[in-house]
């Protein structure tokens, strides 16, 4: 009579080592098709975050604010700012844009959203990765008496790589007669302040350069890797709106708004 043949402690070895190596296959290029089609989503993503983001501050633009009995009273101001070797410009103003975030309005019991803010953008450098910034946009609930200051900082994109903002409008002249008033010539600026220049840009030309996704976990920890950037470019012309009922102008001393910075968004964030 013959006895069945079992597996010897060797051969069942053996076969876990090799099941495990097969695993270990299995599991590499799995990991690796998550890989990329991770990649090819951020891939398709990046290619419209510039667009996105530029119509953002176009539509902002758009809806720019001129007090109709004190034009001057909400000036629009801009910086040619940089962090490290890039342009980080900034700019602030007033605009006819429903708030993100609410507040009980004058008092009438009731969290609203404000139909005219102070808005702005600036950029800030990142925490989290080497050498990159955040773009963010500035929101303050209604209109102080400092309206190029104050609100809450939302992040536009964190992968920022410059941010530059060129400015096309008229130089001041000294001389107010007709004649040298028509000779004037549009030109380009890096700043602008329409308290000093005695009026608002005619468009503005931006610059926007992101950095893309990165492929792998390997990749990431390279200190010398060079992520893929890509640079986008609008010009934005200047629609002065007066079509919606006027804020009291600001005095500069105290205010009738709302406390400030209790929306959704963060604090001012550090250069």
């Amino acid at each position: 009579m013959t006895r069945a043949r079992g597996f010897t402690l060797i051969e069942i070895v053996l076969a876990t080592v090799l099941f495990s190596l097969l695993m270990a296959s299995y599991y590499e290029v799995f990991t690796g098709v998550l890989q990329l089609e991770e990649y090819a989503r951020e891939s398709r993503s990046f290619a419209n975050v510039g667009p996105a983001v530029l119509d953002l501050i176009e539509d902002d633009i758009h809806s720019l604010y001129i007090h109709p009995r004190a034009r001057d009273a909400f000036p629009f101001r801009a910086s040619d700012d940089s962090l490290g070797s890039q342009a980080s410009d900034s700019f602030h103003f007033v605009a006819t844009r429903r708030s993100i975030g609410t507040e009980e309005f004058f008092g009438n019991d009731r969290w609203t959203h404000s139909p005219i803010n102070e808005l702005g953008y600036r950029v800030a450098r990142s925490s989290s990765r080497r050498d990159s910034r955040r773009l963010y946009r500035r929101e303050s609930y209604y209109v102080d008496g400092t309206p190029l200051d104050g609100g809450d900082y939302y992040e536009v994109y964190d992968r920022v790589h410059a941010f530059d903002v060129t400015y096309v409008g008229y130089r001041v002249e000294e001389e107010t007669n007709t004649e040298a008033t028509a000779d004037r010539q549009l030109e380009t600026f890096e700043s602008w302040d329409s308290e000093e220049r005695k009026g608002y840009p005619t468009a503005m030309i931006v610059k926007f350069t992101i950095e893309a996704p990165q492929l792998t976990m390997e990749s990431k920890r390279l200190d010398d890797f060079e992520p893929e950037r890509r640079t986008f470019f609008r010009i934005i012309h200047f629609v002065h709106a007066d079509d919606v009922d006027p804020p009291e102008a600001p005095t500069g001393e105290g205010n009738q708004t709302p406390n400030n910075g209790t929306g959704n968004g963060n604090s001012a964030p550090g250069r």
